[in-house]
């Protein structure tokens, strides 16, 4: 017996360093990486600075009335304050997702029409966004461009970050550059997947492995950012003032995509004041709940990735402990820097 264990006890010293350090890979693509950054556009704490101050100016609109933050509010998540956005064209059809990681999509907008936060922004010409879209912002971008000219700080910050007067695309590039610095790296959970195993509770813990597992979140919103970045079905109902909303059909004119949209990150998910792409909920407990009975299993474009969850309410709780956990409390409270 004494042999036995001789030879046992190596191997399963083997077969726990094997399970250790399985753990933390598994653990390790759930870390953000560094953010990806255009070689045409390098970050700088000017440009940053910059960016800054245009998403809160709301001399970027028509009529002075809107700037960026009026629709990505810091304190509800980066996201909609209201169900649907509003414009100039009143309410929108569609809430006004979080900026927050958006750094790492690979398309911007519900729909993913835009490929890129400079191309987002709508200052770009010919590339329609919130600045320039009518219903929204409304504004003509040579109006925006002339009236930044004019303001003698503005001036002065575009000539030192880019060595020209205010254009389009510095315009982009400058807002672009302040949204690329909105990462959720001091969330609980991130720094619980980078060793620090106290950093979220046992609760969070269990949700984790819930998210993982029977509960199939990460089916879609995947490592690193809890996004795919993809484009799903997952039959939330229709509300609004909009009677339908075809979602990435609109840019692919390909029938199997009417009602898919992208999915969004979870970071910040628990500060947000209204959820899925229309608003249609208003907090974690009704999207848990929408997911756990399977969606609307009526609706013929529902993606197959979607079935009833049979959660306890224990497992609904954990689940919610865990998304609580993806939450940086530092992007919650930024505020408007002094405009010039």
């Amino acid at each position: 017996m004494n042999g036995l264990f001789r030879v046992l006890i190596p191997f399963l010293a083997v077969v726990i360093s094997i399970t250790s350090i399985g753990f933390a890979e598994n653990l390790s693509e759930w870390k953000l990486p560094p953010v990806p950054v255009p070689k045409d556009n390098p970050q700088s704490r000017a440009k940053i600075a910059l960016g800054h101050q245009l998403v809160f100016d709301i001399r970027l609109s028509k009529g002075d009335s809107i700037s960026c933050s009026h629709c990505h509010v810091p304190a509800a998540g980066g996201g909609g304050p209201t169900p649907r956005a509003f414009g100039h064209g009143g309410e929108l059809g569609r809430w006004a997702p979080s900026w927050i990681n958006s750094a790492f999509y690979t398309s911007l907008f519900w729909d993913g029409r835009a490929s890129s936060l400079e191309e987002q922004t709508g200052a770009l010409p010919g590339k329609m966004g919130p600045i320039t879209a009518p219903p929204e912002m409304g504004a003509k971008i040579e109006d925006v461009v002339a009236r930044l000219n004019t303001i003698p700080e503005y001036k002065k910050q575009f000539n030192q970050v880019f060595g020209t007067d205010a254009t389009p695309e510095n315009i982009a590039k400058a807002i672009a550059s302040f949204e690329r610095t909105l990462i959720a790296y001091d969330s609980p959970f991130q720094k619980y997947v980078n060793g620090d195993k106290k950093a979220i509770s046992p609760a969070a813990k269990r949700g984790f492995e819930l998210f993982k597992g029977k509960a199939a979140c990460a089916t879609c919103h995947a490592p690193p950012n809890f996004t795919d970045n993809n484009f799903h079905n997952i039959g939330v109902p229709q509300v609004g003032p909009l009677k339908e909303d075809v979602g990435r059909y609109e840019v692919t004119k390909d029938n199997g995509d009417k009602g898919k949209f992208k999915t969004p990150t979870l970071y910040n998910s628990a500060s947000l004041s209204f959820h899925m792409h229309d608003g249609a909920f208003r907090s974690l407990e009704e999207v848990v709940e929408h997911y756990n009975k399977g969606s609307n299993p009526n609706d013929s474009n529902q993606d197959s990735l979607i079935f009833p969850l049979n959660l306890t309410s224990a497992e609904k709780d954990d689940l919610i402990a865990f998304l609580k956990s993806l939450t940086d409390k530092r992007l919650d409270k930024i505020v408007s820097p002094k405009l010039p």
